[in-house]
């Protein structure tokens, strides 16, 4: 049984901001993947993935913003992970992704204002 999973894409002061609802995991990532791939073949310098609807992430999840992440840090880009939800940080946290070119922050607001 596959639940609900929906990526909008927008771009905000010149920068993409992902937003991602439902389950990320093995069956919806092939998808993800896809999109942040064409998101950085525009934009290698800085990307906001808003995770606050996602309800939970698998290792093909996180290894799929990993890969992201490493293509940025190719060109000293960064990601702004949008995340509130405490069982979501932790992931990202205890992978070690957030001491590498992944922030984590409160709100889109915030991220924006760290990409300027």
């Amino acid at each position: 049984m596959q639940s609900d999973f929906n990526i909008e894409i927008s771009t905000q002061n010149k920068v993409p901001i992902v937003r991602i609802w439902g389950e990320v995991d093995i069956h919806n990532c092939p998808q993800l993947n896809r999109v942040l791939s064409e998101v950085l073949k525009e934009n290698d310098h800085s990307l906001i993935i808003n995770l606050d609807g996602v309800q939970y992430i698998d290792s093909t999840g996180l290894g799929t913003i990993a890969h992201a992440a490493k293509t940025l840090s190719n060109s000293n880009g960064t990601i702004q992970l949008v995340c509130n939800k405490p069982q979501i940080r932790k992931i990202f946290e205890i992978s070690g992704l957030s001491q590498k070119n992944v922030n984590m922050v409160e709100s889109e607001e915030a991220a924006l204002g760290v990409t300027q």
